[in-house]
């Protein structure tokens, strides 16, 4: 089996978690320039390899979006509610941050939000040694979710209000119930 389908398989294998760049270059003994050759060549009618974070994942096209989204749709625990989405957007545009400075921004206790999330792996709780309280930021599956490579690839207020509020109303539509 040629380093392709090492590669393919490997992902495959990882699912939604995917596999860290140092992880492939270890295991195939390659170095960065040819594991992003053997990346920019692979080929599959309905798969692709993309990269959020450090992280490669094997993932569909963007042309099965939309079958992908109906299966989504039918999915009742893949919804989150619009108190979830909320929450997740405030830490996504501020991260890291506590459980009281969520509360300060939305106005209301955001406990249930914030353990949805995390029992969803799209954000994750850090430890600080000189403190009590954990610090909440989003994980690599959060960049995969929307679809982006790093967290700087989200629209920003001050520049493209419009298009955040889109980002997060589709996100609801796709993943969550916006009434």
């Amino acid at each position: 089996m040629d380093n392709m389908g090492i590669i393919e398989a490997l992902l495959y294998t990882a699912g939604d978690e995917g596999l860290e760049e140092k992880q492939l270059i270890e295991i195939l003994d390659i170095d960065n320039v040819a594991l992003d050759n053997l990346i920019s060549s692979y080929y599959s009618t309905g798969l692709t390899i993309q990269k959020f974070g450090s992280t490669y994942i094997l993932t569909s096209k963007k042309e099965a979006a939309s079958y992908i989204e109906q299966l989504i749709e039918q999915k009742a625990n893949m919804k989150l509610s619009q108190a979830a989405m909320e929450t997740l957007s405030i830490i996504a545009y501020n991260q890291p941050l506590t459980r009281s400075d969520i509360e300060l921004i939305r106005g209301i206790n955001s406990d249930g939000a914030v353990r949805t999330l995390i029992a969803r792996g799209l954000i994750e709780a850090k430890d600080v040694e000189s403190s009590r309280s954990h610090l909440l930021q989003t994980t690599d599956l959060f960049l995969n979710v929307f679809g982006i490579e790093k967290i700087e690839d989200l629209p920003t207020t001050e520049e493209d209000e419009e298009e955040m509020e889109d980002f997060f109303s589709n996100l609801v539509n796709q993943k969550g119930d916006s009434k």
